[in-house]
């Protein structure tokens, strides 16, 4: 009797384990990321001729930023408008791909973030001068953030 009894301990304890176990995980399983996103609806450039653009930023702060540390973004906003524009670096005609690639590796290098998705939407524009056809544009993405993917 005294072996089924052990027996039967050990079966319960091996089944169920220890009741530390019971009370569940003592830190979050899951990752906290904060995030941030703004738009810049309908940007009217003189770049490739005249065109219309819907810009879309979305950035990750680097992990366990201390907000003291997070940053108003109305001043990345005015870095981005700065590409929109032609300029001796980036002429009127450069392609779209290029200004987001530009603008991404600057805010990478800027700001305290661990990731920053750009998309750059131009309008479709039947102008003869300006003709570029359908809605289109670059999305850059780099460091530890999902591509942004915005249609309207």
């Amino acid at each position: 009797m005294n072996h089924l009894f052990k027996a039967m301990v050990f079966i319960v304890i091996v089944t169920f384990g220890s009741m530390s176990s019971w009370a569940g995980p003592t830190q979050p399983s899951t990752t906290e990321k904060n995030y941030f996103q703004f738009a810049i609806p309908n940007y009217e450039t003189k770049r490739q001729g005249g065109q219309m653009v819907n810009i879309y930023v979305r950035f990750a702060y680097k992990k366990n930023l201390p907000t003291s540390e997070y940053f108003d973004y109305r001043t990345m906003r005015e870095d981005v408008l700065k590409y929109m524009e032609p300029s001796n670096d980036y002429p009127s005609e450069v392609f779209w791909e290029i200004l987001a690639t530009a603008m991404g590796r600057e805010l990478m290098g800027k700001y305290p973030l661990d990731g920053i998705s750009i998309q750059l939407d131009v309008i479709n524009n039947p102008d003869p001068n300006a003709f570029e056809p359908g809605d289109h544009g670059p999305i850059y993405t780099v460091g530890d953030i999902l591509p942004l993917d915005i249609h309207h």
